[in-house]
């Protein structure tokens, strides 16, 4: 019997969950979060710098995008 994989939630800005999966943001190499349904819909790291993160200006770090679309 093979091992089920159990992604994480995420509650998105009008309340609904998401199972999400992990991303990694091509501006600075930190992970962030987007639904697996709708890849789209995103939660970035925000104030939390990565280790290994190439630039602390990124937008994912300066103007996350929390639980919502990308636009």
């Amino acid at each position: 019997m093979g091992k089920v994989l159990t992604l994480p939630e995420r509650q998105d800005a009008l309340g609904e969950w998401h199972l999400v999966l992990r991303e990694v943001c091509y501006g600075c190499g930190c992970h962030y979060l987007s639904a697996e349904d709708d890849h789209d819909l995103v939660w970035e790291p925000g104030r939390e710098v990565q280790r290994g993160c190439t630039d602390e200006l990124c937008e994912c770090h300066t103007a996350p995008v929390i639980g919502e679309r990308r636009d």
